[in-house]
């Protein structure tokens, strides 16, 4: 006779599937030293807003993606790194607290934040690279194209035209 085997309640973490309130709004909670911290995803409004601060490591990403490897967590840390400056105030703003907190925390906690902003926000940044390098090949293509057009063009200028046709043999009688 059959038995009904009830679930595992903690699947393992590469079968989870998200759910659509994790797809909506990825938003993930850190237990630092006692203190719980969201780290939330950004609106469209701050995130359109973050796009100034944000152009370095987009630029950084894109150049990654333009590479023939995919590149590795350090280079990916480290082009963070690069444009720390600029970032850390979004890194602040995803979990709503100040530079000063950022600051004081351990590295290792920091680090942990850090990646989590990044699992939480990095979307933004790499979807931004990604249309950049669809629309710089996309530009280059059409660039290509209007290149040989032009060349076929000044090719066929300089060939010769038909011969005109002999006149026919009829006669007036005809």
């Amino acid at each position: 006779m059959a038995q009904v085997v009830p679930k595992s309640s903690a699947a393992p973490a590469a079968d989870h599937e998200p759910s659509d309130m994790e797809v909506l709004h990825p938003e993930r909670v850190l237990s630092l030293d006692g203190d719980q911290v969201t780290v939330r995803e950004y609106s469209n409004l701050e995130w359109l807003r973050a796009l100034p601060v944000a152009e370095p490591l987009v630029a950084a990403i894109a150049a990654m993606l333009a590479g023939e490897q995919e590149p590795s967590y350090e280079v990916a840390l480290n082009a963070i790194a690069t444009h720390a400056d600029g970032l850390v105030p979004l890194i602040a703003q995803s979990v709503d607290r100040d530079l000063a907190w950022l600051d004081a925390l351990h590295p290792t906690e920091f680090e942990t934040v850090l990646m989590t902003w990044w699992a939480v926000n990095g979307h933004f940044f790499v979807r931004r690279a990604s249309n950049r390098q669809a629309i710089e090949q996309a530009s280059a293509a059409m660039k290509a194209r209007v290149v040989a057009q032009a060349a076929q063009t000044v090719a066929s200028a300089g060939a010769p035209s038909t011969p005109p046709s002999l006149p026919t043999a009829t006669s007036a009688a005809t």
